[in-house]
C-alpha cells in the first residue's frame, strides 16, 4: 500500500508538469522542463489534443536548444540529440557505453528513469538513441550495442563532445533514486548524474561495480541517495542498511569516497518515518566506525532528516506531492552538500551547514568522586547532651561520607545540547533558511 502510494505521488508530480513549462524555457535546460516536455508526449494522450500539443511543445523544444547551442557554443557542450538517422554532426561522436548513455542524458537535460534498456539490433542507430513516437519503440533512451546500427524511422542518435573516455572528465558521481535523478547537478565541477528515479538500494548495488569501473579511476566521490524506496517496498532498515552497506564498501574499495544526503521527514510519508530514522541511525554508526582519526572519512552524511527538522520542515521544501523536493529544498541540499565535498577537516556528520562530530557528553576527564563534603581534618565526636557517666572504651564512630544523605552534586550535563553546539547549529540552519529565502 504505502508503495502504491508513493508511485502515484510521483506520477501525479509528472502530471502536474503536463502543460505548464517553466518562466525560463529558452534557460538552461531543467528536469521540470524536460519532464513536462516528455509527458505531453505521451503516447496515451487523447488523440485530438496530441497533434496541437506535440506541434507547440517540438516548436518550443528545439528552439530552445538551439538557443542554448549558440548561447554555449565556445563552452564545448558535451552531448547533445541529434537529427534522425544513423550519425552524428562534424565534431560530434557516437556513445560508445551504457554509462556515456546514461551521463548524456543527464547532460541533455533528461531524468535517468527514462532510459529503457540496451539492445544489440543491427536495424537500430548504434550506440545510444533517443525515441519518441517512433513505430516499435518505447519513448526514451537506448544503447545499441551493435557496432554499426542502421537509421530507424525518427529514432534520434544521442553524439557527444569530450565525454569519453569518462574517466577523463569525471571527479564526482551522482547516483541513487529520484532525489537525486531530479536534482540538477550540472554545476558540480568534472561530475556526472546517473541516478534513476524509483530506484531502490539493490538496484543501485546492481549496477555499482560497471559505473565504478566506466567512471574510474580518476573518480573522488560517489554522492548517493537510496533507502527510502526500500522501505516503501517493504523492507525492513536493517536490511536496507546492509544493501547500502554493500554500495559504499564498494566504492571505498576504489579509493574513492561516498557522501550520503540522509533520509527526509517527508509529509506524504509520516508512516515509514520511524524507519527511516533507524535507518540513517544505522549509517551515522556505520559512517563513525569507517573513520580513522588523521584520514579522510570514506563515509560522509548530511543528516538531511534533522535538519530539516531543526528548519521546520515546511511544505515549501517539497514539490506539492509532499514526496519530492522544491527547488528551495534543492537550495539546502546544494549548500550542505558543497560544504561536504570540500570539507578538508575530516567531518564525518554535517547536521545542515555545520559539522556534528562532538562527541557525546562524557564525565570530566578527572572525576572527583567526592568532592563534598570532605573529610574534617580533626575527627569530632558526636556531641552528646549528657556526658556518659560510664566510660565509652570506643567512641562514636564518624559520620561516613559513603553512608551520608548529601551525596556530591551530579556535574551539569550539556547533554542534547553538545556544549552549546546545539545553539551554534540551529544558529547555522536559519541562517542557512535565510539565505535559501
Amino acid at each position: 500500500g504505502r508503495l502504491q502510494e508513493r508511485r502515484s505521488l510521483r506520477a501525479a508530480a509528472a502530471a502536474s508538469l503536463r502543460l505548464r513549462p517553466p518562466a525560463a524555457a529558452c534557460g538552461p535546460p531543467t528536469n521540470q522542463f524536460n519532464a513536462w516536455h516528455r509527458k505531453t508526449h505521451r503516447k496515451s494522450a487523447p488523440a485530438a489534443e496530441e497533434p496541437a500539443r506535440s506541434s507547440m511543445l517540438s516548436a518550443a523544444f528545439y528552439v530552445c536548444a538551439a538557443a542554448r547551442l549558440l548561447s554555449t557554443a565556445t563552452a564545448d557542450p558535451e552531448a547533445m540529440i541529434a537529427a534522425a538517422g544513423n550519425v552524428c554532426p562534424d565534431g560530434w561522436s557516437k556513445i560508445t557505453s551504457v554509462a556515456a548513455c546514461r551521463a548524456a542524458m543527464d547532460l541533455v537535460g533528461y531524468n535517468g528513469e527514462e532510459y529503457k534498456g540496451d539492445e544489440d539490433e543491427s536495424s537500430w542507430p548504434s550506440g545510444c538513441y533517443f525515441c519518441d513516437d517512433v513505430g516499435g519503440c518505447q519513448d526514451g533512451f537506448w544503447f545499441n550495442e551493435d557496432t554499426k546500427g542502421a537509421a530507424k524511422g525518427k529514432a534520434q542518435p544521442v553524439c557527444g563532445k569530450s565525454l569519453e573516455p569518462l574517466s577523463d572528465t569525471t571527479s564526482i558521481l551522482f547516483m541513487g533514486d529520484s532525489d537525486v535523478d531530479y536534482w540538477q547537478t550540472q554545476g558540480y565541477d568534472r561530475s556526472h548524474n546517473v541516478a534513476v528515479g524509483g530506484y531502490t538500494c539493490k538496484d543501485v548495488f546492481r549496477e555499482t561495480d560497471a559505473m565504478l569501473d566506466a567512471f574510474g579511476p580518476g573518480l573522488e566521490w560517489v554522492v548517493l541517495v537510496c533507502g527510502e524506496n526500500d522501505i516503501a517496498y517493504g523492507t525492513k532498515p536493517s536490511k536496507a542498511f546492509k544493501r547500502f552497506k554493500s554500495i559504499v564498501d564498494e566504492v571505498v574499495a576504489t579509493g574513492a569516497r561516498l557522501l550520503y544526503m540522509g533520509t527526509k521527514p517527508e509529509p506524504s510519508t509520516k508512516s515509514m518515518w520511524d524507519e527511516y530514522r533507524e535507518y540513517d541511525e544505522l549509517i551515522r554508526e556505520y559512517a563513525t566506525s569507517l573513520a580513522d582519526a588523521g584520514a579522510d572519512p570514506p563515509l560522509v552524511m548530511v543528516d538531511v532528516y534533522p535538519a530539516f527538522e531543526t528548519l521546520g520542515n515546511p511544505n515549501s521544501f517539497y514539490r506539492r506531492d509532499k514526496l519530492h523536493l522544491s527547488s528551495e529544498g534543492y537550495a539546502l541540499w546544494d549548500q550542505w552538500a558543497t560544504l561536504a565535498l570540500g570539507d578538508s577537516s575530516g567531518c564525518v556528520r554535517w547536521l545542515g551547514g555545520a559539522c556534528d562530530d562532538e562527541p557525546s557528553p562524557e564525565p570530566s576527564p578527572e572525576p572527583s568522586p567526592e568532592p563534598s563534603p570532605e573529610p574534617s581534618p580533626e575527627p569530632s565526636p558526636e556531641p552528646s547532651p549528657e556526658p556518659s557517666p560510664e566510660p565509652s572504651p570506643e567512641p562514636s564512630p564518624e559520620p561516613s561520607a559513603e553512608g551520608s544523605d548529601d551525596k556530591p552534586t551530579p556535574r551539569p550535563t550539556t547533554e542534547g545540547n553538545s556544549d552549546g553546539a546545539g545553539i551554534t547549529r540551529a544558529s547555522s540552519l536559519a541562517a542557512a533558511a535565510v539565505a535559501v529565502a
